[in-house]
């Protein structure tokens, strides 16, 4: 059996915490994970429905365990079925110790670690957008060494993460940078219960954009819709701003989409795309024209 280590070095501010396993953790009531992307479902069983994701660096709750795997409480609130391995146990100390320790966030939709500071070095992960990472120390050269949670070190570009923080960006600088963090993402496939820059659901789409612009909201487009301010929008849609959510439905809410200003929006729908309600265009969606039915405000 491996034995585990904690290394917290705090005149660096460095907090690593290896793989430390719920099982090997009995007294932990919390998590951080340490795989790229972790996935939660319905019932402890990889045959299970996928519920949600989370990603490396962020924290859960531990609920409840059985076998190799634990129920967990997201940041947001979501519950679900992961497997231990997906995450390192730790108690609140150490969460906090975590919480405040220098990290970088990613900004691209895909980036790798690598062993040294060199693309053609052996690989120590692959990341995406808004991982979090230890931030070890600044390298000469547009590279930055990096930790993840559970220990491994790195190198990665320096192009491809920012200081992890509170993001302080004037309205309209948020408004752009929502809209070009969404474009990014142009391409990505449908997932159901996806929550990655790589793959996820209209709702998991812009919650991640949201994120990485330093908004959180909720997880699934009904929770959405009723947070943020309501706009009274007009049927030419000139006072809709870039940014906005929109959301659609026919009984209830079961879409969501961002706004591009406009009558222009993007969002999830078998891979993200960009549609419009202007019938006069070839990317005019009739029916999500007639089942629009809120639009909201974060900012």
């Amino acid at each position: 059996m491996h034995k585990w280590i904690v290394c917290v070095v705090t005149a660096l501010g460095i907090f690593f915490i290896s793989n430390c396993r719920a099982s090997e953790n009995r007294d932990a009531n919390y998590g951080i994970i340490c795989v790229s992307v972790a996935n939660l479902r319905e019932t402890p069983s990889h045959k299970a429905q996928l519920v949600d994701q989370e990603i490396m660096g962020y924290t859960i709750k531990l609920l409840k365990k059985q076998d190799n795997w634990c129920e967990v409480q997201t940041e947001y609130g979501y519950t679900g079925w992961m497997t231990d391995s997906s995450f390192c146990a730790m108690d609140e100390a150490k969460l906090k110790q975590w919480k405040e320790s220098k990290k970088v966030r990613i900004v691209k939709v895909f980036a790798t670690v690598y062993s040294n500071a060199d693309v053609l070095s052996t690989p120590v992960t692959c990341i995406m957008m808004n991982v979090l990472l230890n931030k070890v120390e600044t390298v000469i050269g547009g590279w930055i060494k990096v930790g993840t949670p559970d220990g491994r070190v790195g190198y990665l570009k320096t192009e491809d993460c920012v200081d992890a923080g509170k993001i302080d960006l004037q309205k309209e600088q948020l408004s752009k940078s929502i809209i070009n963090t969404a474009k990014l993402m142009m391409g990505v496939p449908y997932l159901w219960g996806g929550k990655s820059s790589t793959a996820n659901d209209c709702s998991g789409f812009t919650s991640t954009v949201f994120r990485a612009n330093g908004i959180n909201i909720g997880r699934d487009s009904r929770k959405q819709a009723v947070e943020g301010k309501k706009v009274d929008f007009k049927k030419d849609f000139s006072n809709v701003l870039p940014g906005d959510l929109l959301f659609f439905g026919t009984d209830r809410i079961s879409h969501v989409a961002i706004s591009l200003g406009g009558k222009e929006y993007i969002h999830q729908s078998g891979g993200v795309h960009i549609n419009s309600f202007d019938p006069n265009l070839a990317n005019y969606n009739k029916a999500n024209h007639k089942k629009l039915k809120i639009v909201r405000r974060f900012f």
